[in-house]
Order: C-alpha cells, then sequence, then structure tokens
C-alpha cells in the first residue's frame, strides 16, 4: 500500500483551489450587490418591483446550484474534479459576459439560470482542495478555502462599489468575467488532478447508489446541521440596515455602516475558519463544533438588547469569532465521514444543504421582521443552542469516523 503523494502536490492543489474560490467569489461580489441598479437600468423603474427582481436574480443562481451540486458532484467523481471544475469556470466566463450585453431583465434571468445550471465551483472547490491532502491536513485545507470565500463577501463588495460607480454595472460584469478566466487558467495551468479511484467493492456513485451517501452513520444529520448553520449565517442580512436605524445611525451612514459591519464580521469570521481549520490536526472537530455552537448562542442573544452600534460592532465581530468557522468544521468532518472515492459527491449534497439554508433564510427573516423585527436573533441563538445540545447527545454520529468495509471474500 503507497503512502500518501508528496507535500508539493497537495499544498499545491490547496493553495491553487484557495485562489480560485476567492477569485471567484470577489468577481460575483462585484455586482450581486448592485442588481437592482442594474435592473433599473434594464428598464423596471418602480423601486418595490427593483427589489422584487433583484431578490430573484440573486436567489436562483444558488438555489439552482443546490439542487444540483450532487449531480455535479457525482460527475466529477467518476470523470474527473479538475475537468468538472474548468466547465464550471468556463461557463462563468461566457454568461457574466454575457450578462454585460443583455437587453431586459428577463435576458438577465436567463444568465442567472444558467450560472445556477452550469456552475457550482463552491463544492469541487472543497472536494478538489483536499483531494490530495493528508487526513490530518482535512480541516487545515477547508479552513483556507472557506476562509477565502468569507474574504470575497468582505472585500468584493466595496471593490464592486468603486467599479459600478466609475465604469458601470455592464462594464463591471465584463471585469467579473475576465476575473473567471484568470482562475479557468489557474486551474488549467496548476492544478494536479487526482487519479481516478479503481473500481473496488461497492461503488457509491454509481447508478442507483448514488444517494447511498445518505446512508453512511451521521451523514444525514450533518446534512441537517449544515442546513441551519448557513441558515443562521445569512439570516441577518435583510434586518441589518433598519436595525442600525434603530440604534441611531443617521440615514446618511447607514449604507456605509452595514457595509463596515459586513466587512468586519467577515473577517473575524475568516480567522475563525482558518483558525479553527488548523485546530483539527489536534483536537476533535466535533467538539470544536460543539463550541462554536454554544459561542455562537451567547453572542447572538444579547444583540436584542444592545443599545448603541458600537455594542452591537463588538458582538458581531464576538460571533464571527465564535461561529464563523462552523460551517469549516462541518465540512471537515464530512471529509472525513465518507471514502474517498465519493467525496465531490459528498461535498456536492453538503454544500446542496448549505446553499439551500443559505437561499430560505433571507426570507424566513423578511418574513419574521414583519411581526417582529429583531425576533429573527432569538430563533438564530436557539438553533445555536439547540444544536449544541444535539451534538453533546451524540446527535446522529455527526463526526463519527467512517466504518472500514468489511472484507471480500
Amino acid at each position: 500500500m503507497t503512502g500518501p503523494p508528496p507535500n508539493p502536490a497537495w499544498r499545491r492543489n490547496l493553495y491553487v483551489m484557495t485562489a480560485t474560490v476567492f477569485v471567484v467569489y470577489t468577481a460575483f461580489a462585484f455586482v450581486l450587490p448592485f442588481l437592482p441598479l442594474f435592473v433599473r437600468e434594464l428598464g423596471v423603474p418602480d423601486r418595490e418591483r427593483a427589489a422584487l427582481w433583484a431578490g430573484v436574480l440573486i436567489g436562483i443562481a444558488p438555489l439552482l446550484a443546490g439542487l444540483l451540486a450532487p449531480l455535479w458532484g457525482r460527475l466529477a467523481d467518476r470523470y474527473g474534479q479538475k475537468q468538472m471544475a474548468l466547465r464550471a469556470l468556463l461557463s462563468y466566463v461566457v454568461l457574466l459576459a454575457l450578462s454585460a450585453a443583455v437587453g431586459n431583465v428577463w435576458e438577465l434571468f436567463l444568465c442567472r439560470v444558467g450560472i445556477g445550471l452550469f456552475g457550482g465551483i463552491g463544492p469541487l472547490g472543497l472536494a478538489m482542495a483536499t483531494a490530495l491532502a493528508p487526513r490530518e491536513q482535512t480541516g487545515r485545507a477547508v479552513g483556507l478555502v472557506q476562509a477565502a470565500q468569507i474574504l470575497s463577501a468582505a472585500f468584493g463588495p466595496f471593490a464592486g462599489g468603486f467599479l459600478a460607480d466609475t465604469i458601470g454595472v455592464r462594464r463591471t460584469f465584463l471585469v467579473t468575467a475576465m476575473l473567471c478566466a484568470v482562475a479557468v487558467g489557474l486551474v488549467a495551468l496548476y492544478y494536479r488532478n487526482p487519479p481516478l479511484p479503481a473500481p473496488s467493492g461497492v461503488d457509491p456513485v454509481a447508478g442507483p447508489a448514488f444517494f447511498s451517501l445518505l446512508k453512511l452513520p451521521g451523514v444525514p444529520a450533518l446534512i441537517f446541521v449544515l442546513f441551519l448553520v448557513s441558515f443562521v449565517g445569512r439570516s441577518f442580512t435583510p434586518i441589518l440596515p433598519l436595525h442600525l436605524e434603530r440604534l441611531g445611525v443617521p440615514a446618511a451612514r447607514l449604507a456605509s455602516s452595514t457595509g463596515a459591519l459586513i466587512a468586519v464580521y467577515s473577517l473575524a469570521a475568516a480567522l475563525s475558519a482558518t483558525l479553527l481549520g488548523r485546530a483539527t490536526r489536534r483536537l476533535s472537530p466535533r467538539q470544536l463544533l460543539l463550541a462554536s455552537l454554544a459561542g455562537g448562542a451567547l453572542a447572538v442573544a444579547p444583540m436584542v438588547m444592545v443599545p448603541s452600534f458600537r455594542g452591537f460592532l463588538v458582538l458581531a465581530v464576538l460571533l464571527g469569532l465564535a461561529s464563523g468557522g462552523a460551517l469549516t468544521l462541518c465540512y471537515t468532518m464530512g471529509g472525513l465521514m465518507v471514502p474517498g472515492e465519493a467525496k465531490a459527491t459528498a461535498f456536492g449534497f453538503f454544500s446542496g444543504a448549505a446553499l439551500f439554508g443559505g437561499a430560505v433564510s433571507p426570507s424566513v427573516a423578511g418574513l419574521l421582521a414583519h411581526w417582529n423585527l429583531l425576533g429573527i436573533y432569538w430563533i438564530d441563538s436557539a438553533l445555536f443552542a439547540a444544536l449544541a445540545l444535539g451534538l453533546l447527545g451524540g446527535l446522529g454520529r455527526v463526526g463519527a469516523p467512517p466504518r472500514s468495509p468489511a472484507p471480500r471474500a
């Protein structure tokens, strides 16, 4: 039995995929916050209708990507992860360039649908970053990729806003397409594709066994945890400006204060993802996740009562540090729980659950705001606490190591 591949190979793959994920997600963050402006430019002058269209346009791609993530993961496991990643990145280049040329909002909608149908670099990035990594380095690899994704949310909107004001939203779409082309070059030139596994025993990604991963101990429970952790992480977006207004932030500084809050939280969350990913080399990911969820519950609950923007900012930093790495820990446990030959398929299921949680959450928070603007904080704190108690009680064997198959006669 051969040992693990040389260190330079897995490290190079990790750095290539970390850079690729950062470039792609930063590119998307250049344009997504400013879609309401582009929708109005495309002939929807009414503010409420423009906001509705923007919500649909932002949500449709991750919704479709979540549905199809397991399918693209399965194809990556069978035919090669690098090939599927290049397909996704090339589709981004084409569809983002087409978005710069659309003449009405329906054409833009079709481009966004195409990005959801043919994209999927998120789960592939996680699988590719960990494909050649030694088992004890799985958490570090996942943490770096997650940190890159989180940091893009802090950097992208600021740079995108400058570009939108300077060259317009249409040309900003072209910039995003060029950035994705850079990512194509990175993967094509520098990523080393892991060898396809030889058929052995039961192939978990072939034919009717596509869903057999869901039967592995702990996997359904982990999918449930991923859905709820992502739900909580995306639930604040619709109410933040209104909450900050309640805290006395002047209208002239409301947008910049909201952006600064998101940026500071994102930086804290990226640091958390990196540190917790590294910590899994020495500590149990399950125990780290339990502590992260408990810390998140303690940080969210006081947000209802804090009387000032400065106090709220401190709590946002604490929340980012406490729970910003929770998704990283979930993905790390998932990567350790599934067979290596089905890793991309598994990350497809895991990422799909997280995408669904993030897609549903803003709508739930928006509806809840009609009843109680700050009620989502109590719900989020309760969800974090319930998940922590569930893990403490042995929720579905989450984080248990995979069982080795019985030897064949």
